[in-house]
């Protein structure tokens, strides 16, 4: 019997899982944020703790501790937070533990060889290796990650969206990619006829953002993890939540113009690197967990294109359910006697 595949974008800030149940994409959004040293149990029976061992080290998903650990590094693709974040993310699915094969990614920075564009081999290599070791759910199971396959970031995304998008076999589309820690571009040929060019950079990404509304948050006396980091930036307009999470209230103005003023310096340079990669696509789509962040600075930088400009829907989630869909010809789907409560 083959392995069930399930397609993971493991991103610095969030890892989106899909994987096809019942002839459906399912997907879903886990974010990132582990500490050191184990929780104890909880009181309330139906609040699940999730208590790691890697080694000898042991690790926790915590969700507010000021102490969760910092993802957003390109070292994180190899090391034991990403393999943590995997095995967490697929444990907030339905389904039963068991041996997969996984489908990831990798940052246009580490999948290719900036000399010559082609794969660097050796980094693919490490993903796969290191998303098969070993690790224990204390009083619980884990997957079996049985093989690994490694894509580029960014590029998959659009898969979809170009073929169905009615354009020639001359139409130079852009596609830019923002997460938690990278930006990744590459111009893409008619309906993914070819890719013409590539651009990845490891200092551009969200990270920025959630940094300064750290810093934010903690000249208002209100320490936070980056979890509730990035839900404050994506939640900046509302007002309940930010009372909830910000505890010298005096300082909510100055918390919200800090996160505003990251955004616009970070959209700004998104836009620059782009124009100077792209100058003149005739299309754009953004995708990523930043996207809806930069999107209107894309919008101005390419005022000429319009609506060609494009948002893609559930940019979040985007490459890991195109990942989904490009291997579910080879994927064996799940049944509802595959799922926990199936």
């Amino acid at each position: 019997m083959r392995k069930l595949k399930i397609a993971v974008d493991d991103g610095s800030t969030n890892v989106k899982v899909a994987w096809l149940q019942d002839g459906e994409i399912k997907t879903i959004v886990s974010p990132n944020s582990f500490r050191k040293n184990w929780k104890s149990a909880a009181l309330r029976k139906d609040k699940k703790i999730f208590n790691y061992s890697i080694g000898e080290t042991k690790y926790t998903y915590d969700a507010t501790s000021d102490k969760a650990l910092e993802t957003t590094h390109v070292d994180y693709q190899y090391d034991d937070l990403n393999l943590l974040a995997v095995h967490h993310a697929l444990l907030q699915t339905d389904i039963k533990p068991q041996a997969v094969t996984l489908v990831v990614t990798l940052p246009i920075t580490e999948y290719y060889n900036p000399e010559d564009c082609q794969k660097n081999e050796i980094n693919i290599e490490r993903k796969r290796q290191h998303l098969m070791r070993d690790i224990t759910l204390n009083k619980g199971e884990t997957f079996e990650i049985v093989d690994v396959e490694v894509m580029p970031e960014s590029l998959p995304a659009v898969l979809s969206t170009l073929v169905n998008s009615n354009c020639n076999e001359f139409t130079r589309s852009l596609v830019i990619d923002i997460g938690g820690t990278t930006l990744d571009m590459g111009v893409v040929v008619g309906e993914f006829d070819d890719v013409s060019a590539i651009y990845g950079n490891n200092e551009i990404g969200v990270s920025m953002v959630t940094d300064a509304a750290r810093k934010a948050l903690s000249f208002a006396d209100s320490d936070s993890s980056y979890l509730v980091a990035n839900e404050l930036i994506k939640r900046r307009n509302d007002d309940q939540f930010i009372c909830d999470v910000v505890n010298d209230e005096s300082k909510i103005g100055t918390v919200k113009e800090k996160i505003e003023a990251k955004i616009e310096e970070l959209g700004t340079q998104v836009a620059n690197e782009a124009k100077k990669f792209a100058k003149n696509p005739n299309r754009v789509y953004v995708v990523g967990g930043g996207a809806p962040l930069i999107y209107p600075a894309l919008k101005s930088a390419y005022e000429t294109l319009g609506e060609r400009v494009v948002l893609v829907e559930q940019a979040q989630a985007a490459l890991a359910e195109e990942l989904c869909l490009y291997f579910a010809d080879e994927d064996q789907p799940l049944d509802t006697a595959d799922v926990v409560n199936g």
